[in-house]
């Protein structure tokens, strides 16, 4: 049973590559269209490359840049946290461009999906939604158990994404309820199952001076690349309304999380409101970023939004723990709370059809009157798409979890270590033994 288990990983890791493929061998092509037959820049093809690929630079580097450093913030897991973000991205970036392609782009003539820069883009959404769930039980997840969450994942966050923006036709630009909401409240699903008294309270659940650096390199990537988030597939004038608008709410975060973060601590900061609140801005105005808010509304949402953050790490967080539910990174403030706040402003917004902008993208397939949807039945749709996001993340979330209980595949000690997944460094055991904290060797 021991030597079966050592080799799981790798195991795993080529029968997805093998799989995946075949997948793509059969049934992905690429697709490219010219920059000479552009006649409308305001609503470009899909494949134009030059029209798309600066934004997925941009959000590619906060999936595998900023999301990897904003999680080293843990002294002696540092190596895991930057190594498994990057395994689990590169796996789920794969992963996702196929279940995508099958839902959102087949084409039954020739049957094929299409993969273009787009495809990329919306692929690593997806990977933010899982890292997002990573963040939830960093340290307590071995990597067999987090490349099995994203294989579960990846298909439940798709499909509740096609029923929202196909179905509902509940529009949610920034992802905030597709991708921030669903990631952070699966991922604590998972968490509650997994949950072990071992690691509550454990010693080397703590940060330490250089660690809490390095993940401020992660926040300052992820807080300069939000506006491509947030626009990395809008068009027209809904593209600067994006970009601008999580520009002005996201430094409304920071100012909001600075000034929380004093009144709560009385007079000093915590590196970990600065370090995940100030982004919160970022996440509250994704569901509305494309709309006609007005410069004063993505001042408010975003001030709001980073109070309230500081507000969760400081009051909700250890409650949560009272409940069985250990968020390590404290995804429910960063990505959770903000992601349902975003998703209660588009209900609002959608009230206003001029404003929010979501009626001139209804097709025939939507439900409640298709095209002729009225305002009060689309914030009844926005409504509908914020619940189902919620819903599909805790059960997906329950099921994934015990799944990843089963014994073969469970973590049972060693909890935000790095030492029994990596060759570590002579000068790392030694600041370890500097910590007073025994090392297995």
């Amino acid at each position: 049973m021991v030597e079966f288990r050592t080799y799981i990983f790798p195991f795993l890791l080529i029968l997805f590559q093998i799989l995946f493929t075949f997948l793509l061998g059969f049934h992905a092509d690429y697709q490219y269209y010219p920059t000479s037959n552009v006649t409308n820049y305001e609503t470009p093809p899909r494949g134009l490359v030059e029209f798309y690929y600066s934004m997925y630079t941009d959000i590619h580097l906060m999936m595998f840049v900023g999301f990897g450093f904003l999680m080293t913030f843990l002294r002696r897991y540092s190596f895991s946290s930057v190594g498994f973000n990057f395994i689990l991205c590169a796996f789920t970036l794969e992963w996702a461009i196929i279940v995508r392609g099958y839902l959102f782009d087949w084409n039954g003539t020739n049957q094929k999906f299409i993969v273009d820069v787009q495809s990329l883009t919306t692929a690593d959404f997806v990977s933010a939604s899982i890292l997002i769930s990573m963040g939830a039980v960093l340290g307590k997840a071995n990597p067999v158990q987090l490349i099995i969450m994203a294989f579960l994942e990846v298909p439940i966050q798709v499909v509740n994404e096609y029923i929202g923006l196909h179905i509902f036709c509940a529009f949610d630009p920034g992802e905030s309820m597709y991708v921030h909401t669903f990631g952070a409240y699966f991922g604590l699903a998972v968490a509650f199952v997994l949950f072990r008294k071992n690691s509550f309270d454990s010693p080397h659940e703590k940060s330490r001076y250089t660690s809490d650096m390095f993940a401020m390199i992660g926040t300052i990537f992820l807080f300069c690349f939000w506006p491509s988030f947030n626009a990395g597939v809008a068009t027209g004038s809904e593209r600067l309304h994006a970009i601008v608008n999580t520009y002005i709410s996201i430094c409304a975060s920071v100012i909001g999380a600075f000034l929380m973060s004093y009144v709560v601590k009385r007079g000093r900061f915590d590196m970990a409101h600065i370090q995940n609140s100030t982004l919160a801005g970022g996440v509250a105005v994704g569901t509305i970023a494309g709309s006609n808010i007005g410069l004063h509304g993505a001042m408010i949402i975003g001030s709001l939004a980073g109070m309230m953050s500081v507000l969760g790490y400081e009051f909700i967080l250890p409650r949560l723990k009272r409940l069985r539910i250990h968020d390590t990174c404290g995804v429910n403030n960063l990505h959770g709370m903000p992601g349902i706040m975003s998703g209660i402003t588009g209900i609002i917004v959608a009230s206003i059809g001029d404003r929010s902008g979501y009626l001139t993208h209804l097709t025939s397939s939507c439900l409640g009157g298709g095209v002729f949807r009225g305002s009060g039945t689309q914030s009844g749709y926005q409504a509908a798409g914020l619940a189902l996001s919620i819903g599909m993340a805790i059960v997906g979330g329950l099921i994934t979890g015990i799944i990843l209980r089963i014994p073969i595949f469970a973590q049972k000690e060693n909890d935000f270590e790095d030492e029994p997944h990596w060759h570590l460094p002579d000068d790392a055991h030694e600041v370890l033994i500097k910590d007073h904290v025994p090392i297995r060797l």
